[in-house]
């Protein structure tokens, strides 16, 4: 027979246990929701109180040094940023080496990724020429850090549609095929994913699909989809919308959900 003392410790360790699984099962959940925000800025001292500010708020934070591209290329900067999975740039003007407005602007144009500009230069061209080179936002430092967060909040709110938690799942029927398939949509994390497989999608393909889904079946036609794009604050027109859709198509088709997207011509598309 085990005695009280072996008894109470096997108790202890069940206890113990039960409570690292709740907690590791609450921490996964926080972490699936939990998005990413890249931090380009030449302060080294405000980097490092952003960083701790923001994870402390729950947001994964990624640091890009400029000083590590200085015998690089702008090439090489852009692409890590734009690879990194990120749901928000926050990036200074004044950065060693390049031309923060010109580095916004080649970033936009490669990327969905939204963008905060942070800066010291507390003028109204400043603030236009940012905006005018795809920034969503501008702030001027020093800032209070909860006005950050409420900016952040704002664009990322308006950007994806949606708060951090929540996703939505949607099963893509073809019987013609006598096939199905089942995907889900991560609104909080700009993807779709279909088993193991999955892909990142651009803002634009995220706001299409979005739309899609809520009507899947019916035949969404181009001038509400353009619209949904403009609600977005994106300058679209006939040809881009194409273009987005057939990516939208491809990443659909590279996880392995073919034929997902009908292109119903005059009149649309048809989530089948």
């Amino acid at each position: 027979m085990k005695s009280g003392i072996q008894v109470l410790k096997a108790l202890t360790e069940a206890m113990n246990a039960n409570l690292h699984k709740r907690i590791g099962a609450r921490e996964e959940k926080e972490l699936a929701v939990m998005q990413k925000i890249g931090i380009l800025e030449d302060d080294a001292a405000l980097r490092r109180e952003l960083k701790y500010f923001l994870e402390t708020n729950g947001y994964e934070v990624q640091l890009f040094l400029a000083e590590e591209y200085a015998d690089g290329t702008e090439e090489e900067l852009l692409a890590a940023m734009a690879e990194s999975g990120c749901h928000l740039l926050l990036l200074d003007i004044g950065l060693p080496g390049f031309d923060g407005l010109h580095l916004l602007r080649a970033f936009c144009s490669s990327t969905e990724i939204p963008v905060i500009m942070i800066t010291s230069q507390n003028t109204e061209l400043v603030e236009l020429m940012s905006i005018h080179n795809g920034a969503d936002d501008f702030l001027t430092k020093p800032f209070a850090p909860q006005l950050l967060l409420a900016h952040m909040e704002a664009v990322m709110k308006r950007v994806y549609k949606e708060t951090k938690a929540q996703d939505v799942r949607r099963v893509i029927s073809r019987k013609e095929e006598a096939d199905s398939r089942e995907f889900i949509l991560e609104l909080s994390k700009g993807r779709i994913v279909c088993g193991e497989k999955q892909a990142e999608l651009s803002k634009n393909e995220l706001q299409l699909l979005q739309v899609l889904v809520k009507k899947q079946g019916e035949i969404v036609s181009r001038d509400e989809l353009m619209n949904a794009l403009w609600d977005n604050c994106m300058f679209v027109d006939d040809n881009t919308l194409t273009v987005n859709v057939t990516r939208l198509k491809g990443k659909l088709e590279s996880i392995g959900v073919a034929g997902a997207i009908a292109t119903k011509r005059g009149m649309g598309y048809q989530l089948l």
